[in-house]
């Protein structure tokens, strides 16, 4: 578990000492669940600055006794669309916009009621059949029906939808390959009809690409919905610039009623010294982008309250099994790494060593027996180089340029060197990262620094997508698919995903992490951590817990 209560303020110190690594642009476009990112590569120039500082005491000024809420994203290209990943902001939009039929509040990992009020699921467990709410308003005053549910999830599913943007990522994609029927009985009645089991369905319906959209908006402006998004939420879409900023508004019509603050404002930051003189002066309310450089800073000054929440994201090194094919020399580089020195160095503390391997300590299955996977052996990794012929062999290792990616890439360097390669190394802007992973071919394919956050707390959607060798982990940036013997990881992650039993389900997901590491190791992890959620010390009601996992749940907030 944490060490500490989840959203709690923190008045613990932490180590202060800074780098220039860790200091370097904080834009965290990480690619949630395997999502591309489609390039928007806005630089922090003079009209984002001028956004960013400021503004928000001017926007507070001409609205309501609520207030505006002022959140520094990582980007945003005025795109905001369930079905089209562009950056962390434009479906943080989403989440405020949008509801879906199930929800996670990440202060539990359990799927409840949203949009439907109840479900059944078959004896099989193939039928899920969906009881809607009713009443249920849109802010373009429609109300929620089937037909919404299947006109969005639809999209997902489809990808010859007409309502899809070029360059549509559908995060429900996987889902729906496993969707036999998706139909509606009646108007507040929906049934889906899976191929094979999955009881992971209700959690991947509160993630982004479940979000419900009206379908009379869907007709009306099709692929531009992205641009006109309509749905249930707490806040309806009002305004938006691409490199800027987006707005909010809060809906009188919420089902769970109308939000303590008039507007939303999430506007786009990208410079870390920015992101904490604007927490500092006010301009920014809150955010999960703050340098973790600044966390002694932060935690020292009243104005601002530093929360610790829940560790929930992996840090991890990708090793590409085309590119460094024996198993003992991927070995000596995982028990290379100094996870120490990353965790100190590169997140300042924020996070904990990965003791339970690929699942991080907020989630079921965390199982410190597997700790071993990651400690570092220094005399063992030189053995292996040596038994391997590999000494003063060249590794090319890639990180991104922002946030905690250039300090850790510059200790495993080190550690790498240490234990007998040359090493050489690239940083690349975070705008063009994610295409360079998708790159076989690419000259620095051999290491590649990387995270995964969580949007659906569950050990399918950390372990079942990272070792499933059919996977964009497994596949393209590993190449694990190409070793012997591996098509079987995703017949053991099947089952393991459909255990009803919890001791049972955590046990299988062990041995499957222990199996992946010992027979493939593809996949070193670094540290788990979180995002660092900060806020003016009037901020209060935000699920900090939710926010450090990109989550924008705002409903309860106020200034």
């Amino acid at each position: 578990m944490p060490d500490h209560t989840p959203g709690s303020p923190s008045t613990a110190s932490a180590p202060s000492t800074a780098t220039a690594f860790a200091s370097q642009n904080v834009s965290r476009r990480t690619m949630l669940r395997g999502a591309g990112l489609l390039g928007v590569g806005v630089g922090f120039g003079l009209p984002a600055l001028l956004s960013a500082c400021g503004v928000a005491a001017d926007d507070a000024a001409d609205s309501g006794k609520g207030g505006t809420l002022t959140l520094a994203i990582d980007a945003t290209s005025a795109v905001n669309d369930p079905a089209f990943y562009t950056s962390l902001g434009d479906w943080m939009a989403v989440d405020c916009i949008c509801r879906g039929l199930t929800f996670i509040s990440f202060e539990t990992n359990e799927p409840t009621p949203d949009l439907a009020k109840s479900w059944t699921i078959s004896d099989d467990r193939l039928t899920y059949t969906f009881a809607l709410r009713e009443g249920v308003k849109f802010h373009d005053g429609t109300t929620l029906s089937s037909a919404d549910v299947l006109a969005s999830l639809g999209r997902q599913f489809d990808p010859e939808d007409k309502t899809l943007p070029k360059g549509a990522t559908r995060p429900l994609a996987r889902m729906g390959a496993n969707v036999a029927s998706l139909t509606a009985p009646d108007d507040m009645t929906v049934k889906m009809v899976l191929k094979k089991p999955d009881r992971t369905v209700l959690g991947k319906l509160s993630d982004i690409g479940g979000r419900i959209i009206s379908k009379a908006a869907l007709d009306k402006y099709g692929a531009d919905i992205g641009k006109h998004l309509v749905g249930t939420g707490p806040f309806a879409f009002s305004a938006a610039t691409s490199g800027q900023s987006i707005t909010l508004k809060a809906f009188d019509g919420f089902r769970l009623g109308k939000p303590p603050i008039d507007r939303l404002v999430l506007r786009q930051v990208q410079d870390p010294s920015t992101i904490v003189s604007s927490l500092l002066s006010g301009d920014v309310s809150a955010t999960q982008f703050a340098p973790y450089s600044a966390v002694s800073q932060l935690r020292k000054d009243s104005s601002v309250k530093v929360y610790d929440t829940p560790h929930n994201a992996d840090a991890i090194m990708m090793i590409d099994a085309r590119r460094v094919p024996e198993l003992k020399v991927r070995k000596a580089i995982n028990l290379a790494v100094n996870r120490k020195a990353i965790l100190q160095q590169a997140f300042y503390g924020i996070g904990a060593e990965p003791k339970g391997y690929a699942i991080p300590p907020a989630q079921a299955g965390y199982d410190t027996a597997l700790a071993d996977l990651s400690t570092q052996d220094t005399a063992q990794a030189k053995r292996l180089v040596g038994d391997a012929g590999a000494k003063g062999r060249t590794l090319r290792l890639m990180a991104a340029s922002d946030s905690w990616h250039p300090k850790a890439a510059q200790i495993i360097a080190q550690n790498l060197t240490d234990v007998g390669f040359k090493v050489e190394t690239t940083s690349v802007d975070p705008a063009t990262y994610f295409s360079r992973l998708l790159d076989a071919n690419d000259d620095y394919h051999d290491l590649m620094i990387w995270e995964r956050n969580t949007y659906v707390p569950d050990p399918d959607d950390m372990v079942g997508a990272m070792a499933n060798p059919a996977g964009i982990y497994g596949s393209k940036l590993s190449g694990m698919d190409t070793l012997k013997g591996s098509a079987s990881l995703a017949d053991d992650l099947f089952a393991a995903k459909n255990l009803t039993d919890a001791k049972k389900r955590a046990a299988a997901y062990t041995r499957i992490q222990r199996r992946w590491a010992e027979e493939y190791m593809v996949l070193s992890m670094l540290a788990c951590f979180s995002n660092l959620v900060v806020s003016g010390s009037n901020v209060k009601g935000m699920n900090t817990d939710a926010l450090a996992n990109h989550r924008c749940y705002m409903e309860k907030a106020g200034v």
